[in-house]
């Protein structure tokens, strides 16, 4: 299991694909590990992929403390400097499109091109009550009432209604086991609690950066998307037709042709 000692933890990573593919850097949903990615590789097979679990994912340290969007972007770009990936595009999934949008504002020397999937440039008090009660759901039911409380809120109709064994109690057990520790997930929603408002640092934002939204995503609807695409000079702004928040598992080929096309890269 390759593993890193950066910014103070190990971090767990996996790198593959082409060695001379274009590097595409991913960055986890805040309670997924690398795995989560798996059903969408096949995608990206014409990628140098990095994948890494974030600190309190997966198999990487856990220490005490909120695991803020800041510190999450210290790690990464520890990490890259540690792997010395020179260049490279940077794809981030909800709180890792947080984190991606602290890096990016770093404007650090690598990075190409930025893909931010269903994510958000602030907190308002409609996402804080969600996040709340995924709190309490852990608090009152452990992971599994976490689960149960956030599951309407991550997959889409569409999804659900094509495959609704998604909520029953095989598929529940599966992400229970893969969830981080209870005092993981506590410090990452507490980081995450954190965030402010990004888009003033977005505005100076030079990268090329496309922005994705899920049709159907009721955690953070499209218009969050829009507000980073506004916020970024010359970004361009797409809405994923039948995903939900999930969307790299609940329509890969249109977040695949999406990347491809804004990458220029065949698919």
């Amino acid at each position: 299991m390759p593993k890193l000692t950066v910014n103070g933890l190990e971090l767990y990573y996996q790198m593959e694909g082409p060695e001379q593919g274009p590097v595409l850097v991913l960055a986890n949903g805040i309670f997924q590990r690398v795995e989560a990615w798996e059903p969408f590789m096949p995608h990206l097979a014409r990628f140098r992929v990095l994948r890494y679990d974030m600190r309190g994912q997966g198999r990487s340290g856990a220490p005490e403390g909120a695991y803020t969007p800041e510190l999450h972007a210290d790690d990464l770009e520890a990490l890259l400097a540690a792997l010395q990936l020179g260049a490279y595009h940077l794809l981030g999934l909800s709180n890792g499109g947080v984190v991606a949008q602290v890096l990016a504002s770093r404007q650090p020397p690598g990075l190409q091109r930025l893909i931010l999937l269903c994510t958000t440039a602030r907190m308002d008090p409609l996402i804080q009550a969600k996040i709340e009660s995924w709190r309490l759901g852990l608090e009152w039911g452990g992971t599994d009432g976490r689960l149960r409380i956030a599951l309407p809120w991550v997959w889409g109709r569409s999804f659900l209604e094509a495959h609704p064994e998604v909520a029953g109690p095989a598929s529940l057990e599966q992400m229970r086991l893969a969830a981080p520790s209870a005092a993981a997930q506590r410090n990452l929603m507490a980081g995450f609690n954190t965030l402010r408002d990004l888009r003033p640092q977005l505005a100076h934002l030079r990268t090329p950066t496309l922005v994705l939204a899920g049709e159907e995503d009721l955690l953070l609807p499209p218009h969050y998307g829009q507000e980073i695409a506004q916020a970024i000079p010359g970004a361009r702004f797409e809405v994923l037709p039948r995903a939900g928040h999930a969307a790299p598992l609940e329509n890969p080929a249109a977040v695949a042709q999406a990347i491809h096309r804004f990458l220029e890269v065949e698919g």
